[in-house]
């Protein structure tokens, strides 16, 4: 049995966002389904991330999904038809890793010319504001105004599926309600201001910065509750630019895996259902090569178990 669940809109409902279980081609409206039903369990809503901390009602999900053929014709889509957001399509926090492969973080010291071999002993965690980063599969990466070289890092993503704080590594996947595709775009020559002199501050600010454009964290096509996934410690990535692979890796080679991560945002700050940790990516991003997304690219990060997300590349519409 499997499960992989969806947030998406109808044609003509644009204000009304429904969940999904995606099964082939084929979204079963799991909204009509289970809103106000005596079949959906529990007291959950039949939103991705009420469903993700709740353990029965997605044993109802996954049985709807897995008996689909029962499931009556105005309650389900072919993918065309609908539009997918997100999975969560407003995540209150969206938390993102820098260098949690060692093969990135080896290219990237290349690349800054350093001799060394980098070492780092904690998670190095950043955030992108959700409200004008998020987007779903299908939906552009922009290329704006601003964009000098504008880079791909195809990473598997964590949703947590309940609030936790101060959690121990040993209990820390208990928390974790799904994975996800996500790929957190980079502009990595952000100058909206000439400087007379760059200084270090202001190159890591530009960094940051370069985080923060809108559509600049794809996420989906789906998310694929954890008691689903065979283990999410070994799954393969694979980012792809016009076909051609340039990210590959198993997700078991990050330098902190997903319950020392958690555990160490916990002690920083409260996790809550929705929450999005983006968690690092491999070697082959673009800025290596040189080779930066341009307008008609077409970029899939794809993730076994979970499925592809796929984003063109396109120029930001005049304002």
């Amino acid at each position: 049995m499997s499960l992989k669940l969806v947030s998406f809109l109808t044609e003509g409902n644009a204000d009304d966002v429904r969940t999904g279980a995606f099964v082939g081609d084929t979204i079963v409206d799991l909204s009509v389904l289970g809103d106000g039903k005596s079949a959906m369990p529990g007291e959950c809503d039949v939103s991705v991330v009420s469903l993700l901390g709740c353990e029965e009602a997605l044993d109802w999900a996954a049985e709807v999904a897995e008996n689909m053929d029962d499931v009556a014709p105005d309650a389900k889509y072919a993918r065309e038809e609908v539009k997918l957001l997100a999975p969560i399509p407003n995540p209150g926090k969206v938390l993102c890793l820098a260098t949690n492969y060692q093969s990135h973080l080896n290219e990237s010291a290349m690349r800054r010319m350093s001799g060394n071999k980098p070492e780092i002993e904690s998670p190095r965690v950043f955030m992108k504001p959700s409200s004008n980063t998020v987007c779903g599969d299908g939906d552009p990466v922009w290329i704006t105004r601003q964009t000098r070289f504008c880079d791909y890092e195809g990473e598997l993503a964590v949703i947590i599926g309940k609030r936790c704080r101060y959690v121990q590594a040993e209990q820390a996947m208990d928390y974790v309600g799904g994975v996800s595709c996500c790929n957190d775009i980079s502009e990595r020559r952000l100058r909206v201001w000439e400087r007379s002199e760059d200084k270090d501050w202001d190159k890591f600010f530009d960094w940051l910065n370069g985080k923060w454009f809108d559509n600049a964290f794809p996420l989906g096509p789906c998310v694929v509750p954890t008691k689903f996934v065979s283990d999410p410690h070994d799954l393969e990535l694979r980012t792809r630019v016009n076909d051609v692979v340039k990210q590959q890796t198993s997700t078991g080679l990050m330098i902190f895996d997903i319950s020392q991560v958690v555990a160490f945002i916990s002690e920083i700050m409260t996790l809550e259902p929705g929450d999005v940790i983006a968690t690092g990516t491999p070697a082959g991003v673009g800025s290596i090569d040189g080779a930066n997304l341009k307008p008609g690219d077409v970029v899939e990060v794809e993730i076994s178990e979970i499925g592809t997300l796929t984003n063109p590349v396109a120029a930001e519409p005049e304002f």
